[in-house]
């Protein structure tokens, strides 16, 4: 069995790395520098200075771990940076994007989804790892597939608990409690839509503020327009005011 190493401060990291020792998978956190015995490294960075950091420049990960054979980055990052790192790492090191899906008390009980892009063979060779990791593993094609379908998931789903929050806040200003109408929302869209329709901060960070959520669902959206689609025939423009109305309001 390779040598596992982790990287990063994403809140979901101790979790999915405590489920792999479970599993039998000895995982070292943090990765050090210099440590010939590392092949494996569990990459999960909390954004992309934190990438930038820990691969290029403080830790240099990318080229100071001798033995290094693969990197599986598990964090939501930019679709354009992912695919910009395979020119930016040697070609020995196989890269995996593999973004978890699923709230923080999923991650909590190993029930996580994980999407996973990159060469067949290593996949395979890596199954038994995903499956202790995640409750399941979907794979989307080649590297950089996984991380595009996740930056558009991540869009879908902020769209549509941003308009539900606005249909929830005009059925307040209507006189409408909203416990009456969230049965009906639940029943219409179905259970398993419930996180992202009726819990935002399923979507967020647990150290961001409630009173932030409208904001970072409006960024989330924009964040996974403007990097999933640039280059597809329609760019869509990358500020998009008041395209979501997500306070509630008063109606006459």
């Amino acid at each position: 069995m390779s040598s596992i190493a982790a990287a990063g401060t994403h809140s979901a990291l101790p979790f999915l790395a405590a489920r792999l020792r479970d599993g039998g998978w000895p995982v070292a956190r943090p990765a050090q520098s210099g440590d010939e015995a590392v092949e494996t490294l569990l990459f999960m960075p909390r954004d992309l200075m934190e990438s930038e950091r820990l691969l290029f420049e403080e830790e240099r990960l990318a080229k100071a771990l001798p033995s290094l054979r693969t990197i599986i980055i598990l964090s939501t990052l930019s679709p354009r940076y992912v695919r910009a790192l395979r020119g930016r790492i040697a070609k020995h090191v196989t890269l995996i994007d593999a973004p978890v899906i699923g709230a923080q008390r999923l991650a909590d009980g190993g029930q996580v989804t994980l999407l996973l892009g990159g060469p067949v063979d290593t996949l395979d060779a890596l199954s038994p790892l995903f499956a202790a990791m995640a409750g399941s593993a979907v794979r989307m094609g080649d590297y950089g597939t996984a991380m595009a379908a996740k930056a558009l998931q991540d869009c879908l789903a902020a769209a549509s608990s941003a308009i539900t929050r606005s249909a929830l806040g005009w059925a307040e200003a209507q006189g409408i409690d909203e416990q009456r109408m969230l049965p009906f929302l639940r029943a219409t869209f179905g259970p398993s839509a419930a996180d992202g329709l009726f819990d935002p901060a399923a979507l967020m960070p647990r150290a961001l503020p409630e009173d932030n959520a409208g904001e970072v669902l409006v960024k989330t959206v924009e964040s996974a327009l403007d990097k999933a689609l640039t280059g597809a025939h329609l760019t869509p423009p990358t500020h998009l005011p008041g395209a979501l109305a997500i306070r509630p309001r008063h109606l006459h």
